[in-house]
């Protein structure tokens, strides 16, 4: 899989850890499938524009945040 979507697995699992949700809570919020996620996060699924806004909903960040967490962490992959 290609780095981007390894990078927005890492940084949506990353975000949703900080909030202290499951898997299971984040698909309740953001109406999505829980093994959708894990997947998302494993870097097995690509998500669409769609999906970006629905974890930023359930996460209650915008989506230009979790974009620019991909940034940083394509970046820090960079070093």
């Amino acid at each position: 899989m290609n780095k981007e979507v390894l990078a927005f697995g890492k940084v949506i699992q990353r975000e949703r850890k900080l909030l202290k949700l499951t898997q299971e809570e984040l698909a309740y919020r953001a109406s999505l499938d829980r093994t959708f996620i894990s997947y998302v996060e494993n870097g097995r699924k690509i998500a669409s524009i769609v999906s970006l806004f629905a974890f930023a909903q359930g996460l209650n960040v915008k989506a230009s945040y979790l974009i620019q967490e991909v940034e940083n962490e394509l970046k820090a992959l960079k070093r």
